[in-house]
Formats: structure tokens, C-alpha cells, sequence
């Protein structure tokens, strides 16, 4: 049921939500409708002719089940990119860490920074221009540890 108010449409949730079949919970990886429609701020309604397909969050973010891990993001080094609280999920079979940010390990810690390659140094770089960039020579004290595929988070 759709009600028109001040050029904006109220809408019945549970009528719309009626319409849309959700998969059990008891699957493996439970897949969630994928929408045709791109979720506008404004005036639109859900149905299941806009269904274009299933999307499990889990065979989006996770191509490498066994190589793909997720920290919780701490520090603001990495804004406007990552923000503190968000979920990363961190690949460990990736390879091409170059302009990629990554999680290494450095001087025994594991943190988050965009890797750059130039020579026979590699610059650890937040993308928070307020933090300097570190700078290595012959990988000195680093470990690539995985490339960031995919940030989480909530909206409060």
C-alpha cells in the first residue's frame, strides 16, 4: 500500500516485504536478493519483478575461502578510505600488492597501509595526508601479509 505525502511516497513495509521470498537461514552460505533497481534516496518500491538475481555477501567478498580473513579497522591513518570500526576483509592469496592497500606486518605489528613500489623501496602510505609515509628499503622489517579486497561497516 503506497500513501502519497508531501511528494513522497509512505510505504507498507510489510506488504513489500511480503513480496520478496527469502532463502532459509540453515543454508551454508545464505544468498540475499540482488536488486535490479539501484536503491535510490527518493521515491521507489520493491517487488519481486525487480529481482535480478541472489547475492551471498560471502561469495562476493570471499573468492579464497581457506586466504581470506577480517579485522576490525582501528586509527584513522587510512581515512577517508577506512574508517575506524569498519570490517576489512584482507585476502591473503593476492599478490599484486602494489597502489593496493594491504595489511603487513612491520616492526612485529600487523597494520594497514597503501603499498608503493618504487625501486628498490617500498613506501608505506596512509591515505590520511596527516600521517607520514613510511619508507623501506630491501624490505626491511615487513611481511606482506594480504591486499584489502572489501570494507564493512555500519551506519549509525
Amino acid at each position: 500500500m503506497k500513501t502519497h505525502h508531501q511528494d513522497h511516497y509512505i510505504l507498507d513495509s510489510e506488504s513489500i516485504l511480503e513480496q520478496v521470498e527469502l532463502p532459509s537461514i540453515t543454508e551454508p552460505f545464505p544468498q540475499r536478493p540482488l536488486f535490479l533497481s539501484r536503491l535510490t534516496c527518493g521515491l521507489f518500491g520493491i517487488s519481486e519483478d525487480e529481482i535480478e538475481d541472489y547475492q551471498s555477501l560471502d561469495s562476493l567478498f570471499i573468492k579464497n575461502r581457506f586466504n581470506t580473513f577480517f579485522f576490525k579497522a582501528a586509527g584513522d591513518s587510512m581515512e577517508p578510505t577506512i574508517y575506524q570500526g569498519q570490517i576489512l576483509v584482507v585476502d591473503r592469496s593476492k599478490n599484486n600488492y602494489n597502489g593496493k592497500v594491504c595489511a603487513i606486518v612491520y616492526d612485529e605489528k600487523i597494520i594497514c597501509k597503501r603499498i608503493i613500489m618504487k625501486g628498490e623501496f617500498i613506501i608505506l602510505k596512509s591515505d590520511n595526508p596527516k600521517y607520514k609515509e613510511i619508507v623501506i628499503k630491501n624490505n626491511e622489517n615487513v611481511v606482506f601479509w594480504g591486499v584489502v579486497v572489501a570494507i564493512a561497516g555500519f551506519i549509525e
